[in-house]
């Protein structure tokens, strides 16, 4: 065995160098090239079974990878194969150009354009451009409304007028009038289908109630006690009422008294009272009619009561009966309506009593009003009142129109019917248009033509296209080129590849139907429905493959002359001889081929007595092995005493483990395994232990027989004392 291992020869392949350290593992090996296009990772891959070494890299850019990088693949690749010997990089990469084509461009689909929502629909469109950059927009959406389409090429705006208060747009209807409006104009495409169901609009017609009133005096009643309709005046006066409500309810009596004339109110009642003098037989003390007319304007005014009440008659002596006021009314609105978020204020009276108020055009730039009466027919007056306002005005976009624009509009509506509207009788609008949503759908986007993209080159090859414009963006570039590659096609969707793999170093090896083929099935499998049709001839690609490396010798862990070499722990271990050393546990271990040395942190000792060594750098290494021996006659070993043997003419000579895969003979077998913290049961003397067994049992039955002899003696000195 020779103490220092020896390294093969060098090898160059596409202008890197590689050096190798000591060791045979690596003989026979070849560096090739594997993988090649753009973007590709240094990496390297380890065929055993061919003893190739792979090197996968950017090799179509310039300074795509350094020889570091290399290096470090390399050795991340031996290793993860099990392979312990190191490889050293040098040189510079070579460039190989018209690895990769340009994106393709220009290649479209016929698409259809995104769905649109308008109204509380969902339109989705046929395939084509046509219609790209149109609008849906609702208008007039007032009871009643007649479904309508409009497409105006000037504005790209097709709008829709329809009943979208009393519900009356079906799905069916309107994708009927919006198809007829668009074959009308002479576009191909067409609504394929609608679905969803009209928008309820809400807050767009309102109604006011009959409260409106004309204020009109109460009449008088004259009952007597028991309520019986009389027709003697009270006292011989008379009443007579002005306008307004205040008064319904009340009774009017009459009191004697001989004290001077007053009118009392009670609004509990309610009544009022009359107190005067009405049967006194001297003249100049009865009550007059003018003084209790004074006294009652008085006391209404005090009470607060609006309604006047004028006194007149002469003075009589009957105040038996009462009068009972009823069916006066004042001057009153008709509840307000609330519609498009406007709040409308209608004038006192009954002219508008039960009119309703609905939004039509929500689209409208100039405000205005449409005023329809009762009856068309007749001009206004008491028994033929306005019955519905409708209004146009900007309710889809902020800010809206606003509530003065849309009084004035509504009034004037009136004007022209023969309303006589001033400044005190008249509608009033308060508050801020309600803009609503889902009447303006998105921009019709995204439609497109059936279009073919620009054939593209790589190389000596041609590249050209199905219609279609799923491979937009996608390039076409050589993967793994290696010597013996099947032709094979990867499609990579997120970074748009498309790369051929193959023989590409093999002369004839990689044919023009060989790659079409490939690509084609691969885009079928990732369901993109396009094909690439291939012409031209493909690249040879020389100087790709290095000669085979010859001549490394094994690695020992121990050298006879002491120095301790790093062999990898983690891997298949080997002893080349039976030979015996000894050893300590090292402080460093040296890496083959360099002068680096790593410290020895920890270690460990497996079942096969291999003594594993944790480096610094947390690499594992071998630091050696416990040595076993075995005897051709075990049961000739001479005894020397303390469970120690020695060998003897019967035993015979001993017989040291060499491992498995050794240079020689394995002789493995038999030798047992290493436990740590165990003992074997040839540690115990079974003549020895079993003598102590007895004698312990002998010594606590004499201890037992002494404490019973004792409790015998103690029973007798109590039996004494009885």
């Amino acid at each position: 065995m020779e103490a220092t291992a020896k390294e093969p020869n060098d090898v160059s392949t596409a202008g890197l160098d590689f050096k190798f350290g000591p060791g045979s593992q690596l003989n026979g090996y070849k560096v090739v090239l594997g993988t090649v296009g753009p973007g590709t990772v240094t990496t390297a891959d380890i065929d055993k079974t061919q003893k190739l070494i792979v090197v996968n890299g950017d090799f179509s850019t310039i300074n795509g990878l350094t020889t570091a990088q290399v290096e470090s693949a390399v050795n991340k690749g031996l290793s993860s194969g099990g392979i312990s010997q190191q490889v050293f990089v040098s040189g510079k990469p070579i460039n190989i150009a018209d690895l990769s084509s340009e994106g393709v461009k220009g290649g479209a689909d016929a698409t259809s354009p995104n769905a649109v929502t308008i109204g509380g629909f969902t339109l989705q469109l046929s395939e084509g451009s046509g219609l790209n950059g149109y609008t849906f927009q609702i208008g007039e959406v007032g009871k009643g409304t007649d479904l309508k389409v409009n497409l105006d090429p000037d504005t790209k705006k097709i709008k829709i007028d329809g009943d979208f208060v009393g519900g009356n747009v079906s799905a069916k209807n309107l994708q009927e009038k919006i198809n007829a409006e668009i074959k009308g104009k002479g576009y191909k495409q067409q609504v394929l289908n609608i679905s969803g169901s009209a928008l309820n609009l809400a807050n767009i017609t309102g109604k006011t109630d009959i409260s409106g009133t004309i204020a009109a005096p109460p009449t008088g009643a004259l009952v007597d006690k028991d309520g019986k309709v009389v027709t003697e005046p009270l006292a011989g006066l008379n009443f007579t009422f002005g306008n307004g409500k205040d008064l319904n309810g009340y009774t009017i009596s009459a009191q004697q008294v001989d004290g001077p004339t007053e009118v009392l109110i009670n609004k509990e009642g309610p009544s009022i009272i009359i107190k005067g003098n009405f049967s006194s037989v001297d003249p100049t003390k009865v009550a007059t009619s003018t003084d209790i007319d004074a006294k009652m304007k008085t006391a209404l005014k005090n009470a607060s009561i609006k309604t006047t009440i004028t006194v007149g008659g002469t003075v009589a002596n009957n105040i038996s009966s009462k009068i009972k006021i009823a069916g006066g009314t004042d001057n009153k609105a008709p509840k307000e309506i609330n519609v498009g978020g406007f709040k409308f204020e209608l004038p006192q009276g009954t002219e508008f009593n039960g009119i309703e108020i609905e939004i039509g055009d929500t689209r409208s730039t100039v405000p205005s009003a449409e005023v329809t009466l009762q009856d068309p027919t007749k001009p206004i007056a008491a028994d033929n009142r306005p019955a519905k306002i409708v209004l146009s005005g900007d309710f889809a976009s902020y800010p809206g129109t606003s509530a003065v624009d849309l009084e004035n509009a509504i009034n004037a509506a009136l004007k022209t019917k023969g309303l006589a509207i001033t400044d005190d009788y008249k509608i009033k609008a308060g508050g801020t248009a309600k803009i609503y949503s889902g009447l303006t759908a998105d921009a019709i986007e995204g439609g497109g033509e059936l279009m073919t993209a620009t054939a593209l080159e790589l190389g000596s090859m041609q590249f050209a296209f199905t219609p279609g414009g799923s491979l937009n963006g996608y390039k076409i570039q050589i993967g793994k080129i290696t010597a013996g590659t099947k032709s094979d096609t990867e499609i990579d969707e997120k970074n748009k590849t498309i790369t051929i793999n193959g023989d590409f170093t093999t002369a004839g090896a990689m044919t023009i139907d060989a790659a079409q083929n490939s690509i084609n099935k691969a885009l079928q499998n990732k369901g993109i429905d396009q094909s690439i049709m291939v012409t031209g001839k493909t690249m040879e690609i020389g100087g790709t493959e290095s000669g085979l490396t010859l001549g490394g010798t094994p690695i020992q862990s121990l050298g006879t002359d002491g120095l301790l070499s790093f062999v990898d722990g983690t891997k298949t271990l080997k002893a080349y001889d039976g030979q015996l050393k000894t050893m300590k546990i090292p402080d460093k271990v040296r890496i083959p081929g360099t002068d680096l040395e790593l410290r020895v942190k920890t270690y460990t000792i497996d079942s096969t007595g291999i003594i594993n060594g944790v480096l610094e750098d947390g690499r594992v290494a071998a630091l050696g092995q416990i040595g076993m021996a075995n005897f051709k006659n075990p049961e000739g070993l001479a005894k020397l005493g303390g469970n120690l043997y020695s060998s003897s003419v019967n035993s015979g000579d001993a017989i040291i483990k060499s491992g498995v895969g050794t240079l020689g003979d394995d002789n493995s077998k038999g030798y047992g395994a290493n436990l740590q913290g165990m003992l074997e049961m040839s540690n115990v003397d079974l003549a020895e232990q079993f003598t102590d067994m007895i004698i312990s049992t002998r010594a606590f039955q004499a201890s037992g027989k002494m404490i019973t002899t004792g409790d015998e003696i103690l029973q007798d000195i109590i039996n004494l004392k009885r």
